[in-house]
């Protein structure tokens, strides 16, 4: 086996090589990263779904090796089998998009629900080689993936609504990043799709690119990413009735909380935290915020830490820098400030600080 994969890589031309090199290092990637999330011990239950989709794409690049520096699985046949299964790989990363979405969602026979018209496909052409099922297949795992991107758009939105709705810091709980990562993922399936029908190690070799670079970037966001974390609250001395009397009571405890006792300087308060602190149940303060206020929990927590940090800024000699008064705000970080900052005043910090200083010494004061 080594003489014959000696003899195979001294008869190849560079750009094949170069496709070798490339297709290697994002197998062997695959396979350590995936390893790494599915033995640690501490792993969250994100990180474990992650790790299991990358081995199955490990799996599935390590068989496409063995396929290449095989001369026996050059057969079409074998060769359009063999694509028929690279497109289970759509699945899987859905499974990890939804678990994404909807934590604890992901279970084996909901896995297997979605595989399940691939798996078909696969049976079918293993039994009847029609080429019109590889043609009915690339159409279908298109508008599968129009589908789910469909889908995809609208839980974002539902999360998203969510996450302003329940907690005042999304820094490490919200999902922006998945709008690059649908991109990135729109970009692999073209030129995935091109290579199946026009063979080329230079385009091979662009898509093992791009498939990597993806994954490099799901990694990165999915690290950082945290499961939304919502603590019950059991105080309901304000029932939510929706009388006068009720809302009333509910307008002075909160308006209490808010202007004297500051509670929205602590940096990762929440609905639950807000309305056990009020005194009703969270759908109640939910409605209330919603319906008469006509705001949401995040924009409402962060409107009176931004009336604080203005505070601050409208102060020409202050000192105090961009971190500073984020911290003292009850910001718990930087580009949280700044969406806020930016959202609010429809101008960044730095140049409202520079309005507020240039009133002071207006241009040609000595």
């Amino acid at each position: 086996m080594f003489i014959f994969l000696t003899h195979f890589i001294r008869n190849t031309m560079l750009d094949e090589r170069l496709f070798y090199f490339i297709h290697g290092m994002v197998t062997m990637y695959f396979l350590v990263a995936g390893l790494h999330r599915v033995s640690r011990d501490n792993a969250s239950r994100l990180e474990r779904v992650c790790g299991y989709v990358l081995l199955y794409w490990f799996f599935l690049e390590a068989k496409d090796l063995v396929f290449y520096v095989t001369p026996v699985f050059r057969d079409n046949y074998i060769s359009n089998l063999l694509i028929l299964i690279d497109m289970t790989a759509v699945t899987a990363g859905c499974s990890f998009v939804i678990e994404l979405l909807n934590p604890g969602w992901f279970t084996l026979r909901r896995a297997f629900v979605l595989v399940s018209p691939f798996l078909l496909s696969i049976s079918a052409y293993a039994l009847t080689e029609a080429e019109w099922i590889m043609h009915a297949t690339f159409i279908f795992v298109v508008c599968y993936s129009i589908g789910f991107t469909i889908y995809m758009v609208y839980a974002v939105r539902r999360y998203n609504r969510m996450l302003r709705e329940n907690f005042s810091n999304i820094e490490y709980v919200h999902v922006r990043w998945l709008k690059g990562v649908a991109v990135m993922l729109a970009a692999c399936l073209v030129v995935w799709i091109i290579s199946c029908y026009y063979s080329s190690w230079v385009v091979d070799s662009c898509y093992q690119l791009l498939l990597l670079l993806l994954w490099v970037v799901i990694l990165y966001f999915a690290d950082r990413q945290r499961a939304p974390q919502l603590a019950p609250t059991s105080a309901v001395n304000v029932k939510p009735e929706g009388d006068d009397l009720v809302t009333t009571l509910l307008e002075h405890n909160l308006d209490e909380l808010m202007r004297e006792k500051r509670v929205w300087m602590e940096p990762h308060l929440t609905l639950p935290d807000l309305a056990a602190l009020v005194g009703t149940n969270r759908t109640y303060l939910s409605n209330y915020l919603n319906n008469t206020l006509h705001t949401t929990f995040y924009d409402y927590i962060n409107g009176f830490r931004m009336e604080a940090a203005l505070a601050l800024l409208n102060d020409p000699d202050s000192t105090l820098t961009m971190v500073e008064v984020a911290e003292s705000c009850g910001f718990n970080s930087i580009s949280t400030f700044r969406r806020v900052f930016v959202r609010a005043m429809d101008c960044s910090y730095v140049e409202y600080r520079n309005r507020i200083l240039a009133e002071k010494h207006p241009q040609g004061e000595i």
